[in-house]
C-alpha cells in the first residue's frame, strides 16, 4: 500500500519531505542554474547607456509581475495578512542582498569583466565567505573535504585571474 509521508507539508503546500526530496532538489538545482546562466547572460547584455538604477527597477518590475503566475504552483494555504505576517527581518536581508548581487554585476560586466570569469570567481569568494559564515552562524561543520574545496576555489580564483595569453 502508500506509504504516509514522513513529515509535515510545508506550510506553502508543497510536497511532503520524504519520497521526492531527490527529485526536488534536482528540478530546484535545474530552475536555479538555468536562471543563474539566463541572469548572466542577459545582464552582460543590458544596454551600456542604460541608466543603472531605472534598470534595477525594470528587472524588480519584471520579476514581480512574472512571480505572480507562481501562485498557481504553490497556492496560499492561508489569508494573505496571515502569510505575509509569517514573513521575518530575512525578507530585508534577501531585498538589500538582491540590490547589492544586481547593482554589482550590472557594473562589473560594464567594467569589462568578462562572462566566463566574474561569476565563478564571485561564487568561489562567496563559498568561501559561507564556509565560514555557516560554521559561526549556523554551527555548520567545517571538514577536511570542505577546506580542501576552498582550496581548489582559491586556485580557480588564481587561474581564472591570470591576464589571458
Amino acid at each position: 500500500g502508500r506509504h504516509p509521508p514522513r513529515g509535515p507539508r510545508p506550510p506553502w503546500g508543497g510536497p511532503a519531505p520524504a519520497k521526492r526530496v531527490k527529485t526536488s532538489l534536482v528540478l530546484a538545482l535545474a530552475i536555479a542554474i538555468t536562471g543563474q546562466v539566463l541572469y548572466h547572460v542577459t545582464q552582460k547584455s543590458v544596454a551600456p547607456t542604460a541608466h543603472p538604477v531605472l534598470s534595477l527597477l525594470a528587472f524588480y518590475g519584471g520579476a514581480a509581475l512574472l512571480s505572480l503566475p507562481l501562485f498557481w504552483l504553490y497556492p496560499l494555504q492561508q489569508p494573505l495578512a496571515q502569510a505575509a505576517s509569517q514573513l521575518n527581518w530575512a525578507v530585508g536581508g534577501v531585498a538589500l542582498s538582491i540590490v547589492l548581487i544586481e547593482l554589482g554585476f550590472l557594473l562589473a560586466y560594464r567594467a569589462g569583466g568578462n562572462l566566463n570569469s566574474v561569476f565563478v570567481i564571485s561564487a568561489a569568494v562567496v563559498t568561501s565567505a559561507l564556509l565560514v559564515v555557516g560554521a559561526l552562524w549556523f554551527k555548520e561543520a567545517i571538514t577536511a573535504s570542505k577546506l580542501a574545496g576552498i582550496g581548489l576555489c582559491l586556485a580557480g580564483i588564481a587561474l581564472l585571474s591570470r591576464p589571458s595569453t
